[in-house]
């Protein structure tokens, strides 16, 4: 008994499930829930003709719930204990978040730019067709923003965190977010490369912020200035966008297929949003309770 006491509950007290069962029963639960919303994904796919946003709104619901779950039941904490608190700041922090993805998305185009290594010009739409696409790709990157930073800086990261450490939280959940597109079209050694660093580039947006708000601004203006405003892959995925992007450069340079994030013209723009997320944490706190 105490052999099995050990093996599965925490010396905490009160005691609880140990952190790998806890995260492997969040991912079991995710994986179940993932299931049951399938056929009404698929019905609201083959309904609206919108498969990916019905996917990815089946996915944000079973990760929010998942989680919900897991953080009530299994860590005994509250939900917003992730760092999920509303108020002022958490708008001010997803605000900062979009408008730093902005910049270091337009710092990484004049990069290539710069390079001779991509061409933008205006891509041909119909507007009717266009207001439409664009609410969809605005809800859509919303969607991915919140539902893979609360699974992967929200949960993992936290939890291994107060386990091991917060640079074992940070590079675990940084790595495994990056498996989570080994599915993607056009991955890449070089893409998973790009995405622990993105996953990196998260983490500190959430480190020096001690809350999700700003990674999860940060996830959405990523991707939607990427994709959407800028026209190039976002982790191997296409889509309406406002620019065309005529990519002429080297694959190792440009990313190729799968977009900039397998470049190491990513880092280059990341590093510019360090300094911009120091600059706008500046005075605050590192970590909240975490374990450094």
């Amino acid at each position: 008994m105490n052999l099995l006491r050990r093996i599965f509950l925490s010396n905490e007290s009160p005691s609880r499930l140990r952190t790998g069962w806890r995260l492997g029963l969040h991912a079991a639960l995710f994986l179940l829930l993932m299931a049951l919303l399938a056929w009404p994904a698929a019905f609201v796919a083959q309904a609206a003709g919108a498969g990916l946003l019905a996917g990815v709104l089946a996915e944000a619901a079973a990760i929010t719930l998942a989680t919900w779950v897991a953080r009530r039941w299994l860590d005994r904490r509250p939900f917003v204990s992730l760092g999920l608190h509303l108020g002022r700041r958490a708008w001010q922090d997803f605000w900062a978040g979009t408008g730093i993805a902005a910049l270091t998305q337009t710092a990484l185009l004049a990069f290539l730019m710069a390079a001779g290594a991509a061409t933008p010009h205006l891509a041909v739409f119909r507007w009717r067709a266009a207001v439409p696409a664009l609410a969809e790709a605005l809800v859509l990157w919303l969607l991915v923003g919140w539902s893979e930073e609360l699974w992967m800086r929200g949960y993992w990261l936290q939890n291994i965190a107060e386990a091991a450490g917060l640079k074992w939280g940070v590079a675990v959940s940084s790595v495994v977010f990056a498996g989570l597109h080994l599915a993607n079209p056009h991955v890449s050694v070089l893409a998973e490369a790009g995405l622990v660093a993105a996953g990196l580039f998260a983490a500190y947006c959430y480190v020096r912020s001690g809350a999700l708000w700003l990674p999860v601004g940060l996830h959405f203006g990523w991707n939607l200035f990427e994709g959407t405003v800028y026209g190039f892959p976002v982790s191997g995925l296409g889509g309406f966008h406002l620019l065309a992007i005529f990519v002429h450069g080297p694959v190792w340079l440009t990313g190729g297929a799968f977009g900039p994030e397998a470049s190491p013209a990513a880092v280059v723009a990341m590093v510019l949003g360090v300094w911009l997320v120091a600059r706008y944490t500046a005075g605050r706190g590192e970590g909240h309770g975490l374990v450094a």
